[in-house]
């Protein structure tokens, strides 16, 4: 994959969203999506997964493409980041990986590679195309489907879940 290319995050949001604007945002490049609406969502840019930090999950980078992760849904869902550094808001991929929920689910079934939280509750992880999420509240893990529609459905469910504009 060129590091230039859209990855799933992108596709879906361009998708719902239509085109996004092109700012800068807590010093990086950003492109925000729904703007001044309860769905806003802003992807950071831009990962050169040919190096380290980000070279260590280019397990990611189908998801990622270009982006170095952000928030959906007016930060409901936090997409971590392969750098150390980060917003204060979102975790690096490393951390994320160190909290207790995604080694208890890591536990589950090793082979999950997460990249996404919701509010601290929920843990989302991929394998083989297809998208898993562990709920820390039922200590439950369980498969969503293919990556792409997955991530389109649990955006859609998280805007439902916002309160009224």
């Amino acid at each position: 994959m060129n590091t230039d290319e859209s990855g799933i995050l992108e596709r879906v949001l361009v998708r719902r969203y239509g085109q996004p604007d092109e700012t800068y945002k807590e010093g990086m490049r950003a492109k925000i999506w729904a703007g001044g609406t309860a769905s806003v969502s802003v992807l950071y840019y831009s990962a050169d997964w040919t190096r380290p930090p980000a070279s260590e999950f280019r397990v990611h980078q189908q998801i990622y493409g270009a982006c170095c992760g952000g928030t959906l849904v007016d930060s409901s869902l936090k997409v971590a980041m392969p750098s150390w550094e980060t917003p204060f808001y979102l975790y690096s991929l490393h951390g994320l990986g160190e909290r207790m929920e995604v080694k208890h689910a890591m536990a589950l079934d090793p082979e999950l590679s997460f990249f996404m939280d919701a509010s601290n509750v929920c843990y989302y992880g991929h394998k083989h195309g297809r998208l898993f999420v562990y709920d820390t509240t039922f200590d439950e893990l369980y498969e969503r489907g293919d990556i792409e529609s997955a991530l389109e459905e649990i955006i859609a469910e998280w805007e439902a879940a916002a309160p009224g504009e």
